[in-house]
């Protein structure tokens, strides 16, 4: 149902320019022993450049009973909110029988065709260079979206934060007086102030960089740990994954010579069982 609703607000935001809505909450199931489920912060639904011939994609069935029944309900709930007019959109969209459903997503159907003629055409239209610019637009998009993506999950699994360098230190706690009305022109100056100080006044800065590091240290492994526990290694870092891969080879190591000194006893007590009845004979 959330999906739902992500996908229906979003794309209502993206081709419709009379519905207001400045944010919507989506929540990411996580499934963990350790931190169950928990909500991502507030999404902003920001308009992407595009060139302005580019095709737009045609509404979905769903989208077309949503603005029909949008002003209906807003008339009926005026101080209602966005974000509640569009769960009961949604439950009654859900609700709906095959039958009433079927004018929607026919007419969804033809545009949806059309759209992908007029696409091919679009592309054909178009010179090897500006399709390879496309795709290379695309890819990009993609990248960034994965590691925004990936953002998002560390932040929700409580990874712990990056240690922070001598200057940011030092920057944290002079930013306020720093001269300057913007925040640029604060942090120049005071990387300007920072390369002007001499080395004795930046140990004090130095020292605790290097307990933040030993901070950050410890952190990781206990938290390395917590996503060995739940199956997540490719969270791990490379150069740390032998710490978990040595336990597991000592103990097959120590199985196998198991193995071999049982084998070993049972071969010669069968060899001292065998002695007595070759002498008998």
């Amino acid at each position: 149902m959330v999906s739902l609703l992500s996908r229906g607000v979003g794309g209502l935001l993206r081709s419709l320019a009379g519905i207001n809505c400045s944010q919507v909450i989506r929540c990411t199931s996580v499934s963990s022993g350790i931190l169950g489920l928990q909500c991502t912060p507030c999404r902003w639904f920001a308009k992407r450049s595009a060139p302005s011939d580019y095709l737009k994609r045609p509404l979905t069935a769903y989208l077309r009973f949503f603005i029909e029944q949008r002003p209906k309900l807003c008339k009926q709930y005026p101080e209602t909110k966005l974000m509640d007019l569009t769960k009961i959109i949604a439950l009654e969209w859900k609700g709906l029988p095959s039958a009433d459903k079927e004018p929607y997503e026919t007419v969804a159907k033809a545009e949806q065709k059309k759209y992908r003629e007029e696409v091919k055409q679009y592309r054909e239209a178009l010179s090897p260079m500006q399709l390879e610019l496309q795709r290379e637009q695309r890819r990009q998009r993609l990248a960034k979206r994965k590691s925004v993506r990936k953002k998002r999950e560390l932040t929700v699994l409580g990874r712990p934060k990056r240690p922070r360098s001598s200057f940011n230190i030092f920057m944290s706690e002079h930013f306020q007086d720093a001269k300057g009305t913007s925040s640029q022109t604060k942090m120049k100056s005071l990387r300007d102030e920072w390369e002007r100080l001499h080395n004795a006044q930046k140990q004090p800065y130095n020292h605790l960089a290097e307990d933040d590091k030993i901070r950050y240290e410890n952190e990781m492994k206990s938290w390395e740990e917590q996503m060995m526990e739940i199956g997540r290694l490719d969270l791990v870092r490379l150069n740390q994954r032998k710490r978990f891969k040595k336990p597991r080879a000592a103990r097959a190591s120590s199985k196998s010579n198991t193995a071999k000194k049982a084998l070993t006893e049972s071969s010669s007590h069968n060899e001292g069982f065998r002695g007595p009845k070759q002498h008998e004979e």
